[in-house]
């Protein structure tokens, strides 16, 4: 067999550690690095002649661990950045009414957002409806503030009434994780000699690491890191390459 260099791509898939879920893929992979280390504690001499010499050394080797990154995201790859789990949004909309608030100079925080401008009226403490030029209303965040037009008395009482629009989406409630037990298989392919090959790593403890900048320009890209865990009757990993190409 002839020596070549190596130069891999391919998908990587993943579930959840222990589970007999179907497997999903990651994400577009821009660095899956595994790093092995070892511990060297050597006994030096103190001869005359030969002082600092090693007489004899020991080598321990430490775990393995695991460095991943990601250009690409779908809710789930979302969740793991932020070390939290995604939650679909109900899409039953949300009825409310005579729901209380006092008028404040700047954004005035309602109780739900995703609101239906078309059905949003606000009232003063008399009950009469407040012209909507008197108002801004920011259905996203479920907010309004007083323009300059607005007569009501800073601290006086007003109320809302209206609903949701119901939007299909997501919510992700960040850090509520400590770690991301994991089972990974790469489907991969040697760039070089275009051979097919595969990485299986049964057991993988993860955890984001790294930042997102919001605003960037650039895509975005966030990271793992982790160690291999060594279960019982399976290796740390597993690398196998066919003599096929596809």
């Amino acid at each position: 067999m002839a020596l070549h260099g190596k130069k891999y791509s391919g998908d990587l898939l993943g579930r959840k550690y222990g589970s007999n879920d179907a497997f999903q893929p990651l994400g577009n992979v821009t660095e899956l690095k595994t790093d092995a280390k070892v511990k060297e504690d050597t006994l030096p001499s103190t001869g005359r002649e030969d002082y600092g010499q090693p007489i004899d050394s020991e080598i321990t080797p430490e775990p393995t661990t695991i460095s991943l990154k990601f250009n690409t995201f779908d809710k789930f790859g979302l969740a793991r950045a932020l070390m939290g789990e995604a939650v679909d949004l109900t899409t039953a909309p949300v009825t409310f009414a005579d729901e209380s608030h006092k008028v404040k100079l700047g954004w005035i925080d309602l109780a739900n957002d995703d609101i239906d401008t078309a059905n949003f009226t606000l009232k003063d403490s008399t009950g009469a409806t407040v012209d909507p030029t008197h108002y801004e209303l920011n259905p996203r965040l479920g907010m309004v503030r007083f323009t300059e037009l607005s007569t009501l008395a800073s601290d006086s009482t007003f109320t809302v009434d209206g609903k949701t629009k119901g939007s299909a989406g997501f919510q992700i409630d960040a850090n509520t994780l400590q770690s991301l037990p994991l089972e990974l298989k790469l489907d991969g392919k040697d760039r070089i000699t275009g051979k097919d090959g595969s990485l299986w790593i049964p057991h993988t403890n993860l955890s984001s690491d790294g930042s997102i900048d919001w605003f960037s320009d650039k895509w975005w890209e966030n990271g793992f890191k982790g160690t291999l865990i060594k279960d019982e009757d399976k290796p740390t990993m597993r690398f196998k390459e066919l003599n096929t190409t596809v």
